[in-house]
């Protein structure tokens, strides 16, 4: 079973009729907020999974992880309907990833070893969006094992400026193709 297509098209569907719907920016902080109960509730997927759980008790679950629209609700219904509940994460990234991309929507995820002001974030957010407007989404995560510097990634791309980083680099550049320090 190929994951992307199913997920894709659930996703593109939802976006469609959310649109028709006009709430589609609403379906979209819903699957944010989806995505991000899936990731740290680590016992959700198995309990939404569990087949002595009625097709009501699933929709109510789902619906439970967020604060849910009318869209969301049919929407959930329809998975669970149709037994993808284990697809549930793709088909939320995929709705983000179309809704980015209709919307013109830039996703950055910046990693520094420290919380990143605002004045900062705005710098980063003026110049990705660049000469086209694209609105620019910044997850900022803190990692003190960076040491220093930042990790950010934009889209498929991935700078690494962080004190770990070069460090890193430097070890590879020192160790002998025979795996031993010089």
């Amino acid at each position: 079973m190929n994951t992307g297509v199913i997920s894709t098209r659930y996703a593109a569907a939802l976006l469609e009729y959310a649109r028709e719907q006009g709430a589609e920016d609403a379906v979209y902080e819903n699957m944010r907020q989806l995505i991000a109960t899936l990731g740290s509730v680590k016992d959700f997927m198995p309990v939404l999974c569990n087949p002595t759980l009625g097709s009501e008790e699933r929709v109510g679950l789902i619906c439970s992880a967020v604060a849910p629209s009318a869209v969301f609700r049919r929407f959930a219904q329809l998975v669970v309907k149709e037994e993808r509940e284990d697809m549930l994460l793709f088909i939320a990234h995929a709705y983000l990833s179309l809704y980015r991309k209709a919307k013109n929507i830039r996703a950055v995820k910046l990693t520094a070893a420290v919380p990143v002001d605002k004045e900062l974030e705005e710098g980063v957010r003026r110049m990705l969006a660049g000469e086209n407007n694209a609105g620019v989404e910044i997850e900022s995560i803190v990692d003190e094992s960076l040491i220093g510097g930042f990790i950010m990634e934009v889209d498929s791309l991935r700078l690494d400026a962080s004190v770990q980083g070069q460090l890193r680099e430097i070890r590879k550049q020192l160790v002998k193709p025979n795996r031993k320090l010089v």
